[in-house]
């Protein structure tokens, strides 16, 4: 249910009216508006709110609440009309029941009488909302009032406009073609002489709601029959008019009516109808109308001398077979649904009601049933029920609002969304989630769509309770009732919070990606490109507009694309390739680039696409070989003017006095010493410029070769191995002019006596540390200074320290390390960690 259902209490009873009024809007979304009389409650129904259901009391002071019926079903035929009474009775019962009644209650009859009445009125109304467009009003109201036992006429300026077959037979007689027209003056007479004309006027007129006395009815026969008059305003055939309700008070009437109840309502009651006779044992009927063989497809002579529990089948209810089980014990009307059998085996509801029959001295001697097919009306509840479950099994956010923007129901998914509970929510209006991030234009816009009776969609920045914004997909649209008036408006919010962050994420990627000097494009399956940033397309002189059309041949070049073919292969198939390749371009200068393909792959690991990214590496290789060039030039240079110095140092030390030639020797120390420098110079630029690949190598093998080295330059040195022989790395060659810089630098810094060194190694899972231990004076802290880092090489160190640099560059390019200790007593111990 959607909006709030109006309902109008009709009740001289002024508790019963309160008892209305707090009771039904406690139970559901129900207005409740009271009126004391049946006049009143007329006035209500014409000019006051759109009532959607009528609960009225039977007895009222201008009339009864049958008559208030009748008078309801010439202009609603399908309106909701629950008739209240203070205690049964058959044939009040058997009156609203031909009158077109939707159920009959008796007060205090159940303990749960207010649960029953907001639950009997919720699903009357939601059926009618729903099929009061596709019923025809005037017929429906035609098929109501001809079923009526009262004599039911429509007056129109006091003329007979319409008399159902009760008054047809009054007045015209039985064998009376069905026409009618005439005066009402002819045939119907006030008891105190005031001309009829005169009181229907005034009802007519609107001058008042209802006329209530004692007249006389004129028959075919010229008899006069006493009835009781209540003429009570009404519109017929769009224009004002009255409708009479006469009940005849004589004996004979009385008589009659009872038996044209046995006949007129059962035989042409729009439900079907059985008696059971309560004498015989189990009950069987003994009377069924042709709409029982209709609704149940059974023939009134197969329904004959048998229970009505041969409806029942496999699927049906248990419970509300007990229900009237108990009340036929206990000699009380019941009403249930239930899923019954037709014959031909089909399911059909069944909205059966059961009131026992007495006689004189109060026995119960028959039961007359009611059989109504509710199917439409119970699978679209169903239906509802379902889509409800639906509503509130749903993973994102629903609210619902009235016209007013005040909020009539929340899910359980909005109270996750947004931390409201709907005690919270509820009663309030969106207000309670509004950020302050959106503009006043933007919910002005969402008001004029919705209340223009269209759908409104759009993202929205909402706050939760905690106070943190949150992004949505929301949805609103308006409901409308059948003369599409806006009821309600009901909203939907999909949580895209996360995925506005991913978008936010993937646009500065975007931008990291356009913005990058590296050339940077994708590529599918189809070699199509998917993506290229604006390095690469300048480069390749590609237009950004036709990029996706554009294939990889046709952006790089056929030959390119030939020469890179077995990489991608390779890409393709998952892996990632690295290497390096030269671009030629018309009029333009060569480009080297080191090129990097990375596979594509979806969620089931699928290579679907390789991004490529390339680097220029031109510059930098210009710039090493300049480096090489000028560094070979100048070793060249050096050796040879050093070498100049050399001869001439040896030939003033050969042919000078003493004191001179010491200076010689001297000279030819620090020559040497400058030659040494730079041969490390050029082992350190060959590392840096042209880097080896790594390659398995026994540490034991490294090891005795360094060794070798040192002890053949110096001979007297005492060199202990410790390395087992089963320790292997993949590592670079030069770690052997690693080694062999430590040793050395150990034994040369020895100053007196015999230079002893120790090398041991110890392994471990991903890396081994190999230590070399001297017993010197230890590596100055300047010296350890150029390895760590702490220090520069510079006029004091430039000499020792280049050759510990050269190790601390090696060490850095296989990602290992090396660290100093002091040796227990004397020496150090240098410590390198060798990755395996």
């Amino acid at each position: 249910m959607t909006a709030p259902i109006s309902v109008l209490a009709v009740t001289a009873d002024e508790e019963f009216a309160a008892a209305c009024e707090r009771e039904l809007p406690a139970r559901g979304p129900m207005q409740v508006a009271a009126a004391t009389s049946v006049g009143e409650a007329i006035d209500v129904l014409e000019s006051g709110p759109r009532i959607e259901c009528v609960v009225s009391e039977y007895d009222l002071p201008d009339t009864n609440g049958v008559a208030f019926l009748q008078a309801v079903r010439a202009q609603a035929p399908t309106l909701p009309f629950v008739l209240f009474t203070g205690e049964g009775s058959e044939a009040v019962a058997s009156r609203a029941i031909s009158a077109g009644v939707t159920d009959y209650l008796i007060k205090d009859h159940h303990e749960n009488q207010w649960d029953r009445l907001a639950t009997l009125i919720t699903d009357a109304v939601r059926y009618y909302r729903n099929q009061r467009d596709v019923v025809n009003t005037e017929s429906r109201a035609r098929a109501l009032l001809d079923a009526a036992n009262d004599v039911i006429g429509v007056v129109r300026d006091g003329e007979i406009a319409y008399l159902n077959g009760t008054g047809r037979s009054y007045v015209y007689g039985d064998d009376h073609d069905g026409t009618t027209g005439g005066a009402v003056s002819d045939v119907l007479v006030a008891a105190d002489d005031t001309p009829i004309t005169d009181l229907l006027d005034g009802v007519q007129s609107g001058a008042r709601a209802l006329d209530h006395r004692a007249g006389a009815l004129v028959t075919a026969t010229g008899t006069r029959v006493p009835v009781e008059i209540t003429a009570i305003r009404t519109t017929w055939g769009g224009a004002p008019a009255v409708v009479l309700i006469l009940r005849d008070v004589s004996e004979r009437a009385r008589t009659e009516r009872d038996l044209r109840l046995a006949n007129r309502a059962i035989d042409e009651a729009p439900v079907g109808i059985t008696i059971a006779d309560a004498a015989q044992p189990d009950n069987p009927i003994v009377y069924a109308n042709e709409k029982f063989s209709a609704v149940t497809g059974y023939d009134v002579a197969d329904a004959l001398g048998r229970n009505c529990r041969f409806l029942q089948g496999e699927d049906t209810d248990p419970e509300p077979v007990a229900e009237m089980r108990a009340a036929i014990e206990a000699a009380d009307p019941v009403t249930v649904e239930l899923r019954n059998y037709r014959a031909d085996g089909t399911e059909f509801w069944n909205r059966v009601t059961i009131a026992p029959i007495t006689d004189g001295t109060g026995a119960v001697t028959h039961y007359v049933g009611f059989q109504e097919d509710v199917t439409a009306r119970v699978e679209y509840q169903q239906m509802l029920r379902r889509f409800q479950r639906a509503v509130e099994a749903a993973g994102h956010a629903i609210y619902m609002t009235d016209p007013d923007g005040t909020i009539t129901y929340v899910n359980p998914a909005f109270e996750r969304l947004t931390g409201y509970d709907a005690e919270a929510a509820v009663g309030r209006t969106p207000r309670l989630l509004k950020s302050g991030e959106m503009s006043a234009q933007y919910y002005e816009r969402l008001w004029d769509t919705i209340t223009r009776g269209e759908v409104w969609e759009a993202e929205i920045r909402d706050r939760r309770k905690s106070g943190e914004v949150y992004y949505a997909h929301q949805t609103v649209a308006p409901l409308t009732d059948a003369d599409g008036e806006v009821v309600a408006y009901v909203a939907i919010q999909q949580d895209v919070s996360e995925q506005k962050r991913r978008e936010f994420k993937l646009r500065q990627y975007e931008r990291a990606v356009e913005g990058a000097d590296e050339l940077i494009a994708a590529v599918g399956e189809d070699e199509r490109y998917l993506f290229a940033n604006e390095a690469y397309r300048d480069f390749h002189g590609l237009d950004a507009e036709s990029l996706t059309e554009t294939t990889l041949a046709e952006g790089i070049g056929s030959d390119t694309r030939e020469a890179v073919a077995p990489h991608l292969k390779r890409a393709f198939a998952g892996e990632t390739v690295e290497f390096r390749s030269t671009r030629t371009r018309p009029v333009r200068s060569d480009r080297t680039f080191d090129i990097r393909y990375y596979p594509i792959g979806d969620d089931d690991g699928n290579v679907e696409g390789v991004v490529a990214t390339m680097r220029d590496l031109t510059d930098q290789i210009e710039r090493k070989q300049h480096i090489a060039a000028l560094d070979r030039m100048l070793r060249h240079t050096l050796h040879n003017e050093l070498n100049v110095i050399l001869g001439y140092a040896e030939m003033i030390r050969e042919q000078s006095p003493e004191a001179v030639a010491d200076l010689a020797v001297t000279i030819e120390d620090v020559a040497d010493r400058i030659l040494e420098q730079a041969d490390k110079e050029r082992e350190i630029v060959d590392l840096l410029s042209e880097p080896s690949d790594p390659t398995p190598l026994d540490l034991a093998t490294v090891v005795e070769s360094a060794v070798g080295e040192v002890a053949e330059a110096h001979p007297d040195a005492e060199i202990t191995v410790e390395v087992p022989s089963d320790v292997h790395l993949h590592s670079i060659p030069e770690l052997e002019r690693a080694i062999e810089e430590l040793v050395e630098n150990a034994v040369v810094h020895t100053e007196d006596g015999t230079p002893r060194v120790r090398i041991t190694a110890v392994a471990h899972e991903t890396a081994v540390e190999l230590r070399v231990a001297d017993d010197g004076p230890g590596i100055p802290a300047e010296e350890r200074g150029v390895i760590s880092g702490d220090r520069d090489i510079d006029s004091l160190t430039h000499s020792s320290g280049m050759g510990l640099w050269l190790v601390k560059r090696i060490l850095s390019r296989i990602d290992g390390d090396v660290w100093f200790e002091d040796a227990d007593g004397e020496g150090s111990v240098v410590t390198l960690l060798l990755p395996r």
